[in-house]
């Protein structure tokens, strides 16, 4: 299976803070799975579609899809 690469840099168009992105995907996050997602983002693999500003965490929409695409392959592996 090919593994996707992240790009080297984000867009800043590109970055969510957790509510705002739960919400604009709602068919498919609740903001509690988002953020249960995010507590194990180091478990995951989720770390890298994460910026910290500060106390703020913002999400990667376009590395969100490449991780969400890799986690849905790996459920079809098994």
């Amino acid at each position: 299976m090919p593994h996707h690469t992240q790009p080297t840099t984000i867009s800043l168009e590109d970055l969510y803070p957790v509510p705002e992105f739960a919400a604009e995907n709602s068919k498919i996050l609740s903001v509690d799975t988002l953020r249960w997602q995010l507590r194990n983002r180091h478990k995951n693999g989720l770390a890298t579609c994460c910026v910290q500003v500060g106390r703020k965490l913002l999400i990667s929409k376009s590395r969100y899809e490449a991780w969400l695409t890799e986690q849905a392959g790996k459920a079809v592996a098994a």
